[in-house]
């Protein structure tokens, strides 16, 4: 009798992955064509579909990417997806910037509305004549004093932003009762760290470099007289 074995290998449990990221392709497109269209941070988010905290986290893992790891290159076509969304969106922010520039700029010192060119033949004369006609729109300074109060010198950073964006949903939603309660435990642990860290460099510094190398005729000589002392 031939015992014939059909049991079938044990199959393997597919590994779960993680949480897919909201960073897609289309997503990162959408970021960038919001931007373009000169949609502030808030409405960009929006048209994505995704969180103005998440978007401005996004921008801030890019910045420091490409400042650490880039050599402050910004490439666009870079597999990191974090880099080349803020490569896309850096590059579209500027655009539309130049353009809204452009568009002040022309309406302080006019433009031209309409053109026409007319033909005729004298009929005295014979003669052909032509005349072009031109409408412009005169200018208004006050674009130009528009667009210089608008100049910001010291522009935030995405840490900065970021910061204020968490802020500002910690103060909507509430601080609750274990952060209200921790916050000054925590603000005290954090003062005294720093009091000890600045404290042991100054040991340090007063040490001197030799004590720091380990001369072994400042530290090793005390050892070695313990020593002489126990075995007498």
């Amino acid at each position: 009798m031939t015992n014939t074995n059909t049991t079938q290998p044990a199959r393997r449990k597919p590994r779960r992955r993680g949480r897919p990221s909201l960073l897609t392709p289309t997503t990162m497109d959408l970021l960038t064509r919001a931007t373009a269209a000169g949609l502030p941070v808030k409405q960009a988010a929006d048209a994505a579909g995704v969180a103005r905290s998440t978007f401005l986290r996004w921008m801030q893992l890019g910045e420091d990417a490409v400042e650490t790891e880039h050599d402050g290159v910004v490439d666009v076509d870079s597999p990191n997806p974090h880099v080349a969304l803020y490569a896309r969106v850096t590059r579209a922010r500027a655009v539309a910037v130049a353009r809204a520039h452009a568009n002040i700029e022309e309406a302080a010192r006019g433009a031209v509305v309409s053109e026409t060119h007319r033909s005729w033949t004298d009929p005295v004369t014979g003669e052909h004549r032509s005349e072009r006609r031109v409408r412009r729109r005169p200018g208004d300074w006050r674009a130009s004093a528009w667009l210089l109060v608008r100049f910001d010198p010291n522009p935030k950073s995405f840490d900065e932003q970021l910061d204020e964006e968490e802020a500002r949903i910690r103060a909507e939603r509430g601080e609750t009762p274990m952060e209200r309660a921790l916050t000054p435990h925590l603000q005290d642990l954090a003062a005294r760290l720093q009091k000890t860290l600045a404290q042991y460099e100054e040991e340090d510094a007063a040490l001197g470099p030799a004590t720091q190398a380990g001369e072994p005729g400042v530290l090793l000589g005390e050892v070695g007289d313990a020593d002489v002392d126990r075995e007498g």
